[in-house]
């Protein structure tokens, strides 16, 4: 077993290459000559994009040219639309060094990419010089993003310093550093939070110029714009990571969820969101997908783009979507964050020291049979749930049951016979109403409070 557990240490450190690497001090990069790279440190043994074990990361250039998306996935090998025409290449060495490759995105567009380290400077350094290759103008989006992993975790505290040249990216609690992008050409828009978020946003219509420090998975990006470009035509775009470095000047970092943030910061937000007030205001924002809301005395759900507060009342339909909400605890400015998918429920909140924030099933069921013989068949066609992810002082209500939050993954279903909790992580304190006692259902488990 000593044996197995080096071997797979061994294997960390040196992961399986995907393509040429530069060999820096102290940083190492890799990249496999589609467009993906990863980035280690001398002695760490995860890589700083996800996934840490892989060659290369999720970490590099998407390219949104009209319809076509071209995104960034582990392995462009296996990704249509992207070829390979000259391989990872070190152009030179010494103390500064160059990795160079070219490759094909699509049927229009070439890219050159350049990369550069100058040993013991905690940046690296891209140029993507885009050629189109086609007899007709094109348009697109370029975008250089990642799915971070800081500090040996795949969660980050969001920073941003808005004076020139800007800073997006995640920001290491324990030692301050920060890894991210540093704006060299201009950007059309930023993105730090949840990584499902960014790259699907960059997908769709493009980064929200956000940002999300209560996001669990912190992802970052940020976009250009390369119009009109001519056949024969290339334009070169120079992107900035900053890795281990010391944040720049006027850099906010929002404190960690929990009070554990840098003193004196400012209260943890959902993208730059006012704090939530106990009782009154919740913080929402897309995690994935299509989020509906309605807020009283609108009876009309409106599509939820990027964030927003709302009142405590609304209510929200995940069923397309994953919406991120960010709620007080009743500690302090503290706030928490779970998340919500496939139902619609109505958002609560209870006051006083210790605060619940509660999300009542809001779903319209049709009646269940009277008869005792036909609710079971029935249930199936009768029924309502939600989805929940998180910790904190949350509750899903169902109608003859409770669920509060103690794990991290569970779902509440509405039918004909009962209200049904599973937890498939974690552990959640049901209340069934009826019987009047409480229940812990842990991971695995399930607990139907009968009607």
């Amino acid at each position: 077993m000593v044996t197995a557990a080096l071997v797979g240490v061994a294997a960390c450190l040196t992961p399986a290459s995907a393509g040429a690497q530069i060999d820096g001090t102290p940083l190492n990069v890799v990249a496999d000559g589609f467009g993906s790279i990863q980035i280690r440190q001398d002695g760490v043994v995860p890589g700083l994009f996800y996934d840490p074990d892989e060659n290369p990361g999720h970490a590099g250039l998407e390219i949104k040219e009209g319809g076509s998306y071209y995104p960034l996935e582990a392995g462009f090998e296996r990704v249509p639309g992207r070829t390979n025409l000259t391989p990872p290449a070190l152009a030179d060495g010494g103390a500064t060094k160059t990795l160079s490759s070219v490759y094909r995105v699509g049927p229009n567009l070439q890219v050159t990419e350049t990369i550069t380290y100058t040993d013991n400077v905690p940046q690296v350094n891209i140029r993507y010089g885009i050629e189109n290759v086609s007899a007709a103008p094109t348009s697109l989006r370029a975008g250089a993003l990642a799915d971070l992993y800081v500090g040996g975790n795949d969660a980050s505290y969001g920073a941003i310093a808005a004076a020139p040249p800007r800073f997006i990216g995640g920001r290491e609690e324990t030692t301050g550093l920060v890894y991210g992008l540093q704006e060299v050409t201009p950007w059309r828009a930023y993105q730090e939070g949840d990584f499902e978020a960014v790259f699907g946003n960059f997908g769709a219509d493009g980064l929200l110029n956000t940002i999300d420090s209560a996001a669990p998975d912190n992802g970052v990006g940020v976009e250009f714009a390369v119009d009109n470009l001519q056949p024969g035509e290339r334009r070169d775009i120079d992107v900035r990571w900053l890795l281990a470095a010391p944040a720049p000047p006027g850099t906010v970092t929002p404190s960690a969820p929990g009070g554990n943030g840098n003193p004196g910061a400012a209260a943890p937000v959902i993208e730059q969101l006012p704090p939530p007030v106990t009782g009154k205001t919740v913080n929402v924002s897309v995690r994935k997908g299509r989020i509906f809301i309605k807020i009283p005395p609108s009876k009309k759900f409106i599509e939820l783009k990027g964030a927003l507060q709302i009142p405590v009342g609304a209510t929200i339909d995940a069923t397309k979507g994953r919406v991120n909400l960010v709620s007080t605890t009743g500690s302090g400015a503290e706030t928490q964050l779970a998340w919500f998918y496939d139902g619609i429920f109505k958002i609560g909140q209870t006051r006083g020291a210790k605060p619940i924030t509660d999300l009542a099933l809001a779903e319209v069921l049709a009646k269940c049979p009277k008869a005792k013989g036909k609710a079971s068949a029935a249930a199936k066609k009768k029924t309502r749930k939600l989805w929940g992810e998180g910790k904190g002082a949350f509750r899903t209500t169902g109608k003859f049951s409770s669920a509060t939050v103690r794990g991290t993954k569970w779902v509440v279903t509405d039918r004909c016979d009962g209200t049904l909790t599973r937890v498939t992580q974690g552990s959640i304190l049901v209340r069934d109403f009826k019987r009047k006692r409480n229940v812990v259902v842990r991971a695995g488990k399930q607990y139907l409070a009968r009607r």
